[in-house]
């Protein structure tokens, strides 16, 4: 009797994960679109302007896939609005398709559907941006790393094509050189150190492998834009107003949004403000961003005590450290599901290229990292693990209540709902 019981109870959590697995495959399919229709004018200046940023005023950060679709746009008179789509649905696409190819077998696929992973950008509405695009580009990277290891690509080729996807991410987005650049180097040190060199050598090689990388890393800092940059850009697209849908922005003499905002700098995005903001005279910004990411790196190290919970251990406070620069800066919600899927994809390469044991053996050489990851305790059921990840939400910006609802699974279930049914029946 008690046999059976038990096999029933597992049936039961067998058909419980397969549910939120396809829960979340739901939400994915159903808000793509709902992010689209959202985000389909000029007038869309976070989102659709992030990525109509372009080197018509000359070189600037962030300048090159808004120079490609200018140039497409212009020239086959197919709408920017339209490329920004495609740019952002193959990057999902392609994201996926690498998450589950290096990731499938070392972690839970609820959670690599769910809204810390591949729901993330689209339930809280920052899918037509840059950040799977970028976050593409590293796992890209990865694969280039892996067949090197492999030796399916020679040393220059590998060299070559890692310099190319994270140069083209640097110059969508100079973040990737703050928390991508680290981890890569790391990496080639630790080839350079399988092949029996010192370790001043092995840093030495490492660092000179990415100087492509790096030297873009500085351009981006160095050339920023100003304003009148920014303004040039707003006008080359206004030459395109046949083509390019907008309200009313694109007839307003100064651009606004992720336009505008080229020439900023720290003073402008730093969120020195988030230390007093309280939502509802209760909830403080910076104990709930702490309390979000406690409870997502629990989610992120999984269930049962292995080999790979330590190592997760390990990746998510060594990207977690690359990604404190970030924190500092407003869409803290951004920033997390970028340092979650990127320390997943990291892992995953590591354990599968070194294996659990020698990365294990690497990072117990870290003290820091090892006395802040025993604080951090795996789920101990399978259950307990799902219901926080079904009522987990992580706003893209802003902590609010209102903003922690929508962005659980159940909320932007609603939120679907509601667009739905308004658009069938309105």
């Amino acid at each position: 009797m008690k046999r059976i019981t038990k096999q029933f109870s597992l049936h039961k959590v067998s058909t419980a994960k397969i549910s939120l697995e396809s829960f979340f495959l739901t939400l994915i399919i159903l808000g793509i679109p709902l992010n689209f229709y959202k985000n389909r004018f000029y007038d869309n200046s976070w989102t659709v302007g992030e990525w109509l940023i372009s080197y018509a005023g000359g070189f600037v950060r962030r300048g090159l896939p808004g120079e490609i679709i200018h140039f497409v746009s212009n020239r086959y008179l197919i709408s920017p609005i339209l490329l920004v789509w495609l740019f952002s649905f193959f990057a999902l696409l392609g994201l996926a398709a690498i998450l589950f190819y290096f990731c499938k077998d070392l972690f839970a696929k609820s959670f690599l559907l769910s809204q810390l992973i591949i729901l993330a950008p689209i339930s809280e509405d920052y899918l037509v941006r840059k950040d799977t695009f970028i976050v593409l580009l590293y796992g890209l990277s990865l694969l280039a790393m892996k067949r090197l290891y492999q030796q399916k690509l020679s040393k220059l080729s590998g060299i070559l094509s890692i310099n190319f996807f994270s140069m083209i991410a640097i110059f969508s987005h100079e973040s990737y050189g703050i928390w991508a650049l680290p981890s890569l180097i790391l990496i080639f040190y630790l080839f350079e150190r399988s092949n029996k060199k010192t370790h001043l050598q092995s840093s030495l090689y490492s660092t000179l492998f990415l100087i492509p990388s790096l030297f873009s890393f500085i351009l981006c800092w160095l050339y920023k834009g100003n304003i009148d940059q920014s303004l040039i850009i707003h006008q080359s697209w206004q030459s395109l107003r046949d083509i390019l849908p907008s309200v009313f922005a694109l007839n307003e003499i100064q651009p606004t949004g992720a336009i505008a905002a080229i020439g900023w700098g720290t003073s402008q995005v730093f969120t020195s403000s988030l230390i007093s903001q309280f939502n509802l005279n209760i909830f403080w910004h910076p104990g709930m961003w702490l309390l979000t990411i406690f409870i997502v790196m629990r989610l992120f190290i999984g269930m049962g005590k292995d080999l790979n919970q330590e190592g997760k251990r390990f990746i998510i406070c060594f990207q977690l450290f690359a990604f404190l620069p970030m924190f500092l800066f407003v869409d803290i919600g951004r920033w997390i599901f970028m340092w979650l899927t990127s320390s997943a994809l990291l892992f995953s390469f590591l354990s599968q290229t070194f294996g659990i044991r020698k990365l294990l053996l690497h990072s117990s050489r870290l003290k820091g990292a090892n006395i802040l990851s025993k604080i951090i305790p795996e789920f101990s059921s399978f259950k307990n693990y799902n219901r926080i990840l079904l009522f987990m939400g992580l706003p893209h910006c802003c902590w609010s209540v209102g903003r922690y609802l929508v962005s659980m699974p159940i909320g932007f279930a609603v939120k679907n709902f509601i667009f739905y049914f308004k658009f069938v029946f309105s």
